[in-house]
């Protein structure tokens, strides 16, 4: 990661922008994941939130186990290229 890349990551940590980007981001997949699972664009197009902070928000998701990529790919509604969508992770129940 580049010093200015970490900067601004530190950054955003610090001014609480990551977390409410992760739960705008949480919401949108919840809300509008139509057992397809989305797109990063898809999810971009709807929050509006930059596809850059889009892709390192579900990343730490993904991290957390809140989100998760299913077995299959399908194309994306907004490029049209084949993608793996991200789905809300299945928490384990005790």
């Amino acid at each position: 990661m580049q010093d200015t890349s970490r900067l601004a990551y530190k950054q955003i940590q610090k001014e609480g922008i990551s977390k409410n980007q992760k739960q705008v981001i949480l919401n949108c997949v919840k809300n509008h994941d139509r057992g397809l699972g989305m797109s990063l664009r898809e999810i971009q197009s709807i929050t509006g939130i930059e596809i850059n902070a889009v892709s390192g928000r579900v990343n730490d998701l993904k991290k957390a186990n809140l989100l998760s990529h299913p077995m299959w790919k399908r194309a994306c509604k907004i490029s049209g290229r084949k993608i793996n969508p991200v789905i809300i992770a299945i928490q384990p129940t005790i």
